[in-house]
Formats: structure tokens, C-alpha cells, sequence
């Protein structure tokens, strides 16, 4: 697993970010990190260098008001479909609904190899819960369309994917 100097920078950003960032009750926001596991679906999946299966680390900011949740995540895939690189996966979604909620989203990858990717979009539905008074799982399912136009050397040029994760936010 290599990452550069811009990896590392952008690592260092999300983490001062959610350092420096407010307490959650003072402005609405929650803060929390999870796990992803994603399931390539697209016919890239076919390709005998590529494994259809990757599992990602998450840390999350939401800002909920009645009905709508505006959620920010970033993810850090450690090797990214047998890649041995990581990538890490900036992303935002729009949500309605509490207990149980659907929305859209959309993020972008980087890899030190490949740079940044195309951006990717997504639908997503789930279940939203309080488990304590301070907190919340979130447990989801995301379908995400993605070109894999900039990874070389695969065959196949779709990397849609369905996905499963689950965040605890506090």
C-alpha cells in the first residue's frame, strides 16, 4: 500500500478538518466512521487482474434537519480490487427521510498511480437508528456508477458496484 504526498496531504486535510470541527451538538453535525464493503458488478469485474471485491474504511460528518441529511463521507479503500494502492474516495449525499431513508450522491477517487478518477454517482438507501442517546448507526445499502476509463491495463470499462456499509456516528 503506497501513498504520495498528495494522498498524504489529503489525509492530513479530512483529518484537521474533523479535529478542528465543532462539537457536534454545538451546530447539528455528528461525526462517525464506519465500514464499506463494495461488490463490483460491471463487466470489469471479468478481468482475471482485478478483484470484484474491496472493503473500505469510512469517517462521516452529517448535518441533519427534519426529513432531509446532507452526509459527507471519505472513505480509504487500503487495496483498492487487488491494486496494491489505496484510494481514498471523497463523497457527499443528499437523504430524506430518518428511520428509514433513500438519496443521491456523488464522490471522486485518487490513487497515486492513476490520480484522480471520474466522479462517480450513486443511489442510496438505508436504515438510520439511535442506539444511545449520542448514538446513531447507520446501516446501508448504495448502487454506484462508475467508468473505470482511467485504470490501464483492465479489460472492461464499467465499474458499477453494489455496496453494503454500516456508520456509527456520535
Amino acid at each position: 500500500m503506497k501513498l504520495s504526498i498528495t494522498g498524504v496531504r489529503l489525509v492530513l486535510l479530512v483529518c484537521a478538518g474533523l479535529v478542528w470541527a465543532p462539537p457536534a451538538s454545538a451546530r447539528g453535525f455528528r461525526l462517525g466512521g464506519g465500514v464499506h464493503y463494495m461488490k463490483v458488478l460491471g463487466d470489469i469485474k471479468d478481468d482475471p487482474n482485478f478483484d470484484e471485491n474491496a472493503f473500505a474504511f469510512m469517517a462521516s460528518v452529517d448535518f441533519k434537519v427534519p426529513l432531509v441529511r446532507i452526509e459527507g463521507d471519505v472513505e480509504f479503500i487500503p487495496d483498492f480490487h487487488n491494486s496494491s494502492e489505496m484510494m481514498i474516495q471523497p463523497q457527499v449525499y443528499g437523504l430524506l427521510g430518518n428511520l428509514i431513508y433513500g438519496g443521491i450522491g456523488t464522490g471522486i477517487g485518487y490513487m497515486d498511480k492513476f490520480g484522480w478518477q471520474k466522479a462517480f454517482f450513486a443511489l442510496r438507501g438505508g436504515v438510520n437508528f439511535d442506539l444511545l442517546p449520542r448514538v446513531g448507526l447507520d446501516v446501508f445499502a448504495s448502487y454506484q456508477f462508475q467508468d473505470a476509463g482511467d485504470l490501464e491495463n483492465l479489460s472492461g470499462d464499467s465499474l458499477d458496484s453494489l455496496t453494503f456499509g454500516a456508520i456509527a456516528h456520535f
